[in-house]
């Protein structure tokens, strides 16, 4: 379909890059997605320096501290190995005395809590409520006219408007005081700091989103890109798009591999689905538009019910099939005693 461009690594953000400006130019909204953060923050940066040099943002920037988000798991955020030295931590919602949006430092780990330290008080936190806080490390990010934000993080701001994790807005002036002014109205006070440059997400952050072209940035990370992967990828433009890789052979193998994970049952039972897999693994790839624990809680409950059912069957056939050796079993033992 031509949608595929195969270049050297060194060159395949600089066309990547100047897809994107052209796009732009156009008044095309254009999004950019890889498939780890790595490549994510490479891209944001050359886009964005493609974007000024073009002249297509502000001449006017302000730095602004912002915290890029850890992926951390619930056990991850039990283990002070996983928190850089700069590490920030952030309250989705409120916990104790700390309110919605504060920010703390680790104080330490304790057998079923972790303490932050927030405005110079203690807060415990609870193993269940681990899920309330965010490890994050700052960032210097310069902002100007026209720059595209990744908004990380739902929050009510002063004004009263909200704002929700995933959105892509863009911003229309940096005041004096910090408050950023986005071009839709409205205003991100000076304590929402959870955002990264817009110019390129990764596959699962754009799910259930829409726009004119995707531009794919093949990462070097082979393993990160399967069948799922890759079907969320090219279903987000609604006019086209556009491939960049080193790799179109290895590219081409990727996408054929499954994503499935192997359920903890399967790895504990030695069971592994062989028929209709290939049929849950297409179902799986289009449910993941409805979010990938969805995807995977429905694949799961549909591949317990057929087991399932095939148990139940295998101990119905013999059944049915001992009571039908019965009587042959009495008339041989009939025949033995005459």
């Amino acid at each position: 379909m031509g949608c595929l461009g195969s270049s050297g690594l060194g060159e395949q953000a600089e066309k990547l890059a100047d897809e994107y400006l052209r796009l732009a130019e156009q008044n095309a909204w254009a999004l950019v997605i890889s498939q780890t953060w790595t490549e994510v923050h490479r891209v944001n940066s050359r886009v964005r320096d493609a974007l000024k040099a073009k002249g297509l943002l502000g001449a006017h920037e302000t730095t602004v501290q912002v915290f890029d988000r850890l992926d951390l798991t619930i056990a991850q955020k039990r283990d002070e190995r996983f928190y850089p030295q700069d590490a920030v931590i952030v309250f989705n919602q409120k916990v104790r005395e700390a309110e919605l949006g504060a920010k703390g430092k680790l104080g330490g780990i304790l057998k079923s809590s972790v303490l932050v330290e927030v405005d110079g008080r203690f807060v415990t936190v609870s193993n269940k409520m681990l899920d309330r806080i965010s490890v994050c490390q700052p960032r210097e990010l310069p902002i100007a006219e026209g720059d595209r934000l990744h908004l990380k993080a739902n929050r009510r701001l002063a004004s009263g408007r909200r704002v929700t994790n995933g959105e892509i807005v863009t911003a229309k002036a940096v005041h004096a005081d910090g408050e950023i002014e986005l071009s839709d109205g409205r205003i991100l006070d000076k304590r929402f700091r959870e955002f990264l440059p817009g110019y390129a997400v990764t596959s699962y952050g754009s799910q259930g989103r829409t726009v004119d072209y995707v531009l794919f940035s093949d990462s070097t990370v082979k393993a990160a890109t399967n069948a799922q992967q890759w079907y969320v990828t090219i279903s987000r433009g609604r006019r086209g798009v556009r491939i960049f890789t080193s790799d179109k052979e290895q590219l081409r193998e990727n996408v054929a591999r499954s994503g499935h994970r192997p359920l903890a049952m399967e790895l504990a039972t030695g069971f592994v689905p062989r028929r209709g897999v290939l049929l849950w693994d297409r179902l799986h790839g289009h449910l993941l538009r409805f979010g990938q624990r969805a995807a995977d809680t429905f694949c799961r409950l549909k591949l317990a019910r057929r087991r399932h059912l095939k148990t139940t069957q295998k101990h119905e056939h013999k059944n049915t099939r001992m009571l039908g050796e019965r009587p042959e079993r009495s008339r041989r033992q009939n025949r033995t005693v005459g």
